[in-house]
């Protein structure tokens, strides 16, 4: 059984890897049939194309925190989170976003969908 407590250590971790830049950590915690849409309303997105996802989207570093509590269901997480995103020798992207991770019978994250759009989206120069 997948319990409160679980999902949000799974939350922790993911927002930790990506702080670390540990791409590896961040595939850990989904299932091998995972599919992951950022932003809604994308093609989702499965195999290693999500690995290459993340890796293109925080190459040269990204920082992340939660901005508000995790808010947790039955076998879902939602999570509101800044993520900073620093290109080297471009502007840094500061984004608003809400996560949503679905969570498989073993706990492991099946879907992800991330929800944001221009509106929150920060540019910045480095």
């Amino acid at each position: 059984m997948i319990t409160p407590e679980y999902m949000q250590q799974i939350v922790d971790r993911y927002l930790a890897a990506i702080n670390a830049g540990d791409m590896d950590a961040v595939m850990e915690l989904y299932a091998e049939d995972a599919s992951v849409e950022d932003p809604a309303g994308t093609e989702p997105k499965r195999g290693d194309a999500i690995l290459q996802f993340y890796t293109s989207a925080f190459a040269g570093g990204a920082k992340v925190e939660l901005t508000g509590p995790v808010r947790l269901s039955a076998k879902a997480a939602a999570f509101p989170f800044r993520a900073e995103i620093t290109r080297t020798g471009g502007p840094v992207v500061i984004v608003e976003v809400i996560d949503i991770f679905e969570f498989d019978s073993a706990g492991k994250v099946s879907r992800m969908t991330a929800y944001f759009g221009p509106a929150n989206m920060t540019v910045k120069d480095a």
